[in-house]
């Protein structure tokens, strides 16, 4: 599903008319038995180039992955102390 709202160029009150009018259309589709599997919103219908939809449908994974590094703990906690045993 691609939702374009021309963003700036209109007015406020058209813009506010786009948005309220996409709940509805969505709700409909959903009756007719239409699924939308990924929904895509843009201001400007030239940001929609072939490259972009590919993008957005097929994302690129990471595949270098970083691991979570153990944070440091505090430091000047001073010489290790040894405690004895008491029997």
């Amino acid at each position: 599903f691609i939702y374009s709202m021309p963003g700036y160029k209109c007015s406020i009150r058209e813009r506010m008319l786009y948005s309220s009018c996409k709940n509805p259309l969505v709700n409909q589709l959903a009756a007719l038995g239409i699924d939308i599997e990924k929904n895509i919103e843009v201001d400007d219908p030239k940001e929609l180039t072939e490259q972009y939809i590919y993008e957005e449908i097929h994302p690129k994974k990471n595949i270098a992955r970083r691991a979570f590094d153990k944070p440091m703990g505090p430091a000047g906690r001073g010489p290790k102390r040894v405690t004895r045993h008491k029997e």
